[in-house]
C-alpha cells in the first residue's frame, strides 16, 4: 500500500512539474500536501503481482501419452518410456506422459485373447510373453542385469533425453495417490493439465494400452461397448462413444492415436472426426512391444513438423520397426475430415446391397481379411470381393475405395502376406450375430451400416 501511495504522490507531482518547461516555476503557487494527497487519490497506477508466473514458452507441439499400465501391461511402461528417452523433449517438441503401473498379475488379464500384447513373443529383451519359455510377471528380474528400483501408482513425466535405456532419466513432474484410468473424464483432466502446463501451436494424444476396436473383449463389465484403456483396479474401460466425449471436452487435438490393437476403425474414426483431424491406428492387434517410440520421434524434423507429416512418421516408424523384426502389422494414419463422406457413399452401397444375394455377401465377408477377435475386417477388401461376387455392387464399391485411398488415407503401411489385402480401415463384419450395443455409435446413429448388419445376420 505505501509503494502505491508513494507512486500516486510523484505522479502527481510530475503533473505540477511540467509547468516548469517553458518557465522559472513559482513554487509558492504548488499545492500542499495534503491537496497533493486527495488529488492523488484519482490517479490510477497498476500494483504489481505479487505471484505472477512467468509465461512459459510455446514449443510446436506437445505430445501427450497416456499410458494405462494399471493391467498386465506395467512392465511395458518403462520399456516405451526408454525408447521415448532416446530423443526426449527438443526446443521444439514438448513429450509428456502420465503413466500407470500396478503390480504384475499373476495370469493374464485375458487369458482367452490370443495374439497382441499378452503372449507377444519376440521384441522382449527379458523374455517372450505370457505362456511362452523366459516369460516372467517382472520381465526386469529375468535380465542379468542388476533390476533398477521399480515404482507403481500414478506419475506425470516430462520426458527428457537420455541414453540410458536401462533406468528411466525423465523428469517426475508430479504424483497422483490414485486415479481410475478406465475413467474418461480422468483422460480429460490429463489433456487439460498438459496443455495448460506445456502449451504448444499443435498437440497430439497417444492412449497406450488394450485396445479393442469399438466393443469389449470382456471383463467385469462384458455388456457394455468399450473401446480402450482398461483399468484392471477398476474394472472400467473407455468406451468408444466416451474416447468421442473426451476428446471434445478437453477441447481437441491436432493427432490422436491409439498405441492399443484393433482401433483404427471407421467406427472410431467417425465418433472422432469433429476431435481430431488426423487420426493413427491399427486395424489389427498389436504386437508386446507396441510403437517404436524410438523409431516414430527419430523421424521427426523440424523442418516438417505438420501434423500429417507427424502421423507419418508415427506409421513409418512402426512398419519399419517390425518389418525389420519380421512381423505381420498393420497402421495407418487418416483424415477425419472424410469421415462423413464416406459415411454417405456407405449408406448408398447399403441401399444397394440391401436387393442382392445374402449368401453372396456372406462368402464376400467371410473370405475377406479378419482381424483379431471383434468382429472386425477390412472394409476395401470387403467391398472389393462383394463387388466380384456382385456386380450391381462394383461401382458404389469402386467410388467407396477411391475416397478412402485417395483422399482419407495419409500413410497405409501393412507389413507381412497376412495383411497385403489390408487397406487401412477396418469396419465392423461379423459372421455370427449382431451386437446392439452397435446401435450407440455415432455412425449408426447417422448412418445404415448397422441396417446392413441386422438384414445380413438375420435368421
Amino acid at each position: 500500500m505505501i509503494t502505491i501511495k508513494l507512486a500516486q504522490l510523484f505522479a502527481v507531482t510530475a503533473l505540477f512539474s511540467g509547468l516548469a518547461g517553458a518557465q522559472e516555476m513559482d513554487f509558492s503557487k504548488l499545492p500542499s500536501i495534503a491537496e497533493m494527497n486527495a488529488r492523488a487519490g484519482g490517479v490510477e497506477v497498476p500494483a504489481p503481482s505479487a505471484a505472477a508466473p512467468r509465461a512459459r514458452m510455446q514449443k510446436e507441439w506437445t505430445i501427450m501419452l497416456f499410458m494405462n499400465g494399471k493391467n498386465n501391461l506395467s512392465q511395458y511402461v518403462n520399456m516405451d518410456m526408454n525408447e521415448m528417452e532416446q530423443s526426449g523433449s527438443t526446443d521444439k517438441i514438448n513429450i509428456v506422459a502420465e503413466a500407470g503401473k500396478t503390480k504384475p498379475p499373476p495370469a493374464p488379464s485375458y487369458p482367452d485373447y490370443p495374439g497382441g500384447w499378452d503372449d507377444y513373443q519376440g521384441g522382449n529383451p527379458w523374455g517372450g510373453g505370457i505362456g511362452h519359455p523366459g516369460w516372467h510377471p517382472q520381465p526386469y528380474l529375468a535380465n542379468k542385469q542388476a533390476a533398477p528400483a521399480d515404482w507403481y501408482g500414478i506419475r506425470r513425466y516430462y520426458v527428457t533425453r537420455d541414453t540410458d535405456t536401462y533406468a528411466l532419466g525423465s523428469r517426475l513432474v508430479e504424483e497422483l495417490p490414485k486415479a481410475d484410468m478406465g475413467d474418461w473424464n480422468h483422460l480429460v483432466e490429463y489433456v487439460q493439465w498438459a496443455k495448460a502446463k506445456f502449451p504448444a501451436k499443435r498437440y497430439m494424444l497417444i492412449v497406450w494400452n488394450h485396445g479393442d476396436g469399438w466393443k469389449t473383449k470382456g471383463g467385469k463389465t462384458p455388456s457394455i461397448a468399450k473401446g480402450i484403456s482398461y483399468d484392471d483396479e477398476t474394472g472400467n474401460g473407455i468406451t468408444t462413444v466416451q474416447l468421442g466425449q473426451a476428446l471434445a471436452k478437453a477441447g481437441g487435438v491436432d493427432v490422436y492415436a491409439s498405441d492399443a490393437c484393433l482401433m483404427q476403425m471407421a467406427e472410431v474414426v467417425y465418433e472422432l472426426k469433429d476431435s481430431a483431424p488426423v487420426i493413427v491406428g491399427s486395424e489389427e492387434t498389436e504386437p508386446g512391444d507396441g510403437w517404436d517410440y524410438a523409431a516414430f520421434l527419430s523421424r521427426l524434423t523440424a523442418a516438417n513438423l505438420a501434423p500429417e507429416a507427424v502421423a507419418k512418421a508415427a506409421v513409418e516408424g512402426y512398419a519399419a520397426s517390425y518389418s525389420a523384426k519380421g512381423k505381420a502389422v498393420t497402421l495407418s494414419a487418416v483424415r477425419s475430415r472424410e469421415a462423413e463422406a464416406l459415411r454417405l457413399l456407405a449408406d448408398q452401397w447399403v441401399s444397394l446391397a440391401l436387393t442382392q444375394d445374402k449368401a453372396k455377401l456372406m462368402e464376400a465377408l467371410n473370405e475377406s481379411t479378419a482381424f483379431e477377435a471383434v468382429g472386425s475386417r477390412d472394409l476395401l477388401h470387403f467391398l472389393a470381393l462383394a463387388g466380384a461376387k456382385l456386380p450391381a455392387l462394383q461401382a458404389k464399391g469402386a467410388e467407396i475405395a477411391s475416397l478412402v485411398t485417395d483422399r482419407m488415407l495419409i500413410k497405409n503401411s501393412p507389413v507381412g502376406d497376412k495383411f497385403k489385402n489390408a487397406g487401412g480401415l477396418a469396419v465392423y463384419l461379423p459372421a455370427y450375430g449382431y451386437d446392439e450395443n452397435y446401435g450407440k455409435l455415432a455412425l449408426s446413429r447417422n448412418g445404415q451400416w448397422d441396417e446392413f448388419m441386422k438384414w445380413l445376420l438375420a435368421k
